[in-house]
């Protein structure tokens, strides 16, 4: 009868005493032991040889080794087994020794006869692992890993190990995406995929390297994935509302980030984004609503205002706009945009000075912005108040912008032909 015996006192790792042989004359001629954990009841070998191996799966090996003296108490043949479960012990120990001395080929070596006698021997099956880890063959690492798992599913050992190997590889995949090596990063985010595909990051940064390249299909599919994994991942729900708006979507956009909020009810970029669909539909009433609701939750986000200010423009409430947008300039002052709107609604109120500021905010950021320099060709010309030159200078800049070159010399010529626009 063939039965496994794992006599170690230590550590399988990283051993710290000289392996020892357990001899047969350790047990007395009539099958009794000295151990104190051994009872003189009779016991069912098979039952215990039984018991014995799923000991050693679970890597308890006291339990092991007491069902095991039981055995051998029951049935002297099985002595003759010692010396082959001495020989494991042996290589378990070298094994422990080489690791720790950096040896990690021969380490292996030593694991590998190990599990080629007993392959559901879970801790041998993870120490392949751990040499293979330090050999930096981390695929190779992953799966003996996976598979002391699988003998073993409550090995948190072999758990954290793969958790930390995809939590690095993910890392490694950031610090490429960061770097601009966007190749590199969708290459090691689909690494993370093989050994985790439950992963839910490396889902979701897929979807965005996705995004930027252009290929939205894909990204939706990456941010589905994402969701589907973890249903409150509300970062993915977002991204995946840019990513179907952007694709014509803005009914599926709408649900997704209706799906945010409900999920965190603080997030302001999700409420601000069924704001710009709102608007893009024209139903400034509901776009009024979640814009302030965004405010609400985040007052210094400063893109509700910017939206909210483009609101109250298009219904000419020129002062309500001049709030809103003097305050998303002030929150985001690299904002060109935002400048030229606000440049905007000072010329339709007539302060010109206000004007004049505003348009040179946005043309210092900008510098061919088009309607950044056809504001501010208005604000100096100050409707033949102020400055000619001035005002010229400025609408020949907004000129050269293709989108602004038609209104730019239709301004023009008002200021060098005032007479055919007389009344």
């Amino acid at each position: 009868m063939k039965i496994i015996l794992f006599l170690f006192s230590v550590s399988i790792l990283v051993p710290q005493t000289e392996p020892t042989s357990v001899s047969p004359d350790g047990l007395e001629s009539d099958g009794t032991t000295s151990t104190s954990s051994i009872t003189n009841d009779a016991v069912d070998v098979g039952e215990s040889l039984t018991e014995f191996q799923i000991a050693l799966r679970l890597g308890n090996m006291e339990k092991a080794k007491e069902l095991l003296f039981n055995a051998v108490k029951v049935n002297e043949e099985n002595r003759k087994e010692f010396d082959r479960f001495n020989d494991i012990n042996v290589k378990m120990n070298d094994g422990g020794r080489a690791m720790k001395s950096g040896q990690y080929e021969e380490a292996f070596s030593n694991y590998e006869v190990v599990v080629a006698e007993f392959p559901n021997f879970t801790e041998a099956v993870f120490s392949m692992g751990l040499a293979k880890f330090r050999l930096s063959d981390i695929e190779s690492a992953v799966n003996y890993y996976s598979s002391a798992l699988e003998l073993n599913p409550d090995h948190e050992k072999a758990r954290i190990a793969i958790d930390n190997v995809v939590k690095n590889t993910f890392n490694d995949g950031n610090n490429s995406y960061r770097r601009g090596n966007l190749e590199g990063a969708m290459d090691l985010y689909y690494k993370v995929l093989t050994f985790d595909s439950t992963f839910t990051r490396a889902h979701y940064q897929i979807g965005v390297i996705e995004t930027k390249r252009g290929n939205l299909s894909i990204a939706i599919d990456a941010y589905s994935q994402a969701i589907e994994i973890d249903s409150t991942f509300y970062q993915g729900w977002f991204a995946l509302g840019l990513a179907q708006n952007k694709y014509g979507n803005s009914s599926d956009a709408l649900r997704c980030f209706q799906k945010a909020v409900e999920i965190d009810s603080t997030y302001a970029k999700a409420y601000s984004s069924m704001g710009d669909i709102y608007i893009k539909g024209r139903n400034y009433e509901m776009a009024i609503g979640v814009l302030n609701t965004a405010i609400a939750v985040q007052p210094n986000y400063p893109k509700p205002f910017i939206s909210l200010g483009m609101i109250y423009m298009e219904m000419d409430s020129l002062e309500m706009a001049k709030f809103y947008l003097e305050k998303g300039t002030l929150l985001d002052p690299k904002n060109g945009g935002a400048w030229v709107r606000l440049a905007s609604v000072h010329n339709q109120l007539k302060d010109c000075e206000s004007a004049i500021i505003a348009a040179r905010e946005a043309t210092d950021r900008k510098k061919r912005f088009g309607a950044g320099w056809y504001e501010l060709g208005i604000a100096e010309w100050c409707n033949g108040k102020g400055n000619k030159t001035a005002a010229l200078n400025a609408l020949e800049k907004a000129r050269e912008d293709r989108s602004w070159r038609q209104m730019a010399e239709y301004e023009i010529d008002k200021i060098k032909n005032p007479a055919k626009y007389e009344e």
